[in-house]
């Protein structure tokens, strides 16, 4: 995988942890290494569409449409038309707010916010509006769609505060008082607990002592004693292993790393296993899904489906971000069309046209659903089959197979 295209996960985990400014900054971070990095250039401009800037986003998606063909910028185009009606609806509502008319502005707001176009801002004022009314609860309702977007956000952390200050919110304990105070507690409370352990240790150490010259006296050996005083502790099966997957991680061990994260990612692990399981993550998506679909093709070639499936399915797992994902779905099918299971194929196929039509699958999809479906619907094999005779005329699928089924 591209440096570009790894500086993009990166943007978009921060993306999806609400620091937008640094997804923003990692963005064009991307894009200056990969002008044609389909996936920042879209992501940027879903920011820029959800602070406002509606003009710089429609243009970001226009030039990714035509320039790298994008078909998700041309969705995203096509979806935003109607924001331009709900920007003046916006610009009007911070008018009628400096007037008081604060009703008024709420109806144009709450019509902005059927669309995300803009919505850091429209929640901002919402916010404000339903403090004037004295409407605490909705207020932060606002507050929290803000900082679920940007947890950095002023306009919205200087009106918590507001609220706090004049005592109609409570404030918050400060947590990280708090946490150190249970940290010294835990600290101390390990110390007297070493101490302890320390003096019970030596008092063990002379009883064990004194026991080993008696036994060395009537038996001549402690060898027996010896080895069972350093028995290992056993770990349990649920313990998380944080030094085993950081090994995982620094050897590019993908196939542990996948074992490790299936395991432990719905478990409650404290905040260092948590940062370590993700980071385990994002391995998997930035590298992880390359070495699977590899190894799942591999094995495709020398006819082996069962390790095959068994690889692609890691590579479906956490792939989907990624630009393989349109060829992994097509293999996974593949795979499972080859090894007989039809039903699982057919799902893949379907996903693949469904999502994917302009993929260089596509014909061969298109070609194996009107196989399949010849047998079990011949108004689906029809559809398909028609799908592929107009959209690839000369392809060499378009046979006598489909054209007998299009006739009939």
């Amino acid at each position: 995988m591209d440096k570009s295209q790894k500086i993009y996960f990166k943007a978009l985990k921060k993306y999806n942890n609400g620091y937008i400014d640094k997804a923003m900054e990692l963005c064009e971070e991307s894009i200056s290494i990969n002008i044609k990095n389909r996936s920042s250039i879209n992501l940027k401009g879903l920011i820029m569409y959800l602070k406002g800037e509606l003009d710089t986003a429609q243009k970001l998606w226009k030039m990714n449409y035509e320039v790298n063909k994008d078909k998700v910028s041309k969705k995203y185009l096509e979806s935003s038309k109607d924001d331009v009606n709900r920007l003046n609806f916006y610009k009007k509502s911070l008018v009628l707010i400096k007037k008081l008319e604060i009703n008024e502005a709420i109806d144009l707001l709450e019509n902005c916010s059927k669309s995300s176009f803009n919505t850091i801002n429209v929640n901002n004022y919402l916010a404000v509006c339903y403090i004037k009314k004295g409407q605490y609860t909705e207020a932060l309702d606002m507050l929290d769609n803000v900082f679920k977007i940007d947890v950095k956000n002023k306009m919205a952390a200087d009106t918590k505060k507001n609220m706090e200050d004049i005592n109609v919110i409570k404030k918050k304990f400060n947590m990280k008082k708090v946490i150190s105070i249970v940290l010294v507690c835990i600290i101390v409370i390990a110390a007297l607990s070493g101490i302890y352990l320390i003096k019970n240790k030596k008092i063990a150490y002379f009883k064990s002592n004194k026991v080993s010259k008696a036994i060395k006296t009537n038996n001549g050996t402690n060898s027996k004693l010896q080895k069972s005083s350093k028995q290992p502790v056993k770990i349990k099966n649920n313990a998380f292993p944080y030094n085993n997957i950081k090994s995982y991680i620094e050897n590019k061990n993908y196939d542990e790393i996948y074992n490790a994260v299936e395991k432990f990612k719905n478990s409650k692990l404290s905040a260092n296993d948590k940062i370590l399981l993700s980071s385990a993550n994002d391995i998997l998506v930035s590298d992880g899904v390359e070495y699977f679909y590899e190894k799942g093709c591999a094995y495709i070639k020398n006819g082996d489906y069962t390790n095959a499936k068994k690889y692609l399915k890691k590579a479906v797992d956490y792939g989907k971000d990624t630009n393989t994902y349109p060829d992994i779905i097509y293999m996974m099918g593949y795979s499972l069309d080859s090894s007989g299971d039809v039903e699982n194929a057919i799902k893949y196929y379907s996903e693949y046209d469904g999502k994917y039509s302009d993929g260089d699958y596509e014909s061969t999809v298109l070609y194996r659903l009107v196989i399949i479906y010849n047998k079990l619907d011949k108004n689906k094999a029809k559809n398909y089959a028609e799908k592929l005779s107009d959209n690839y005329p000369s392809s060499i699928y378009n046979n006598s197979i489909v054209k007998a089924i299009t006739d009939n």
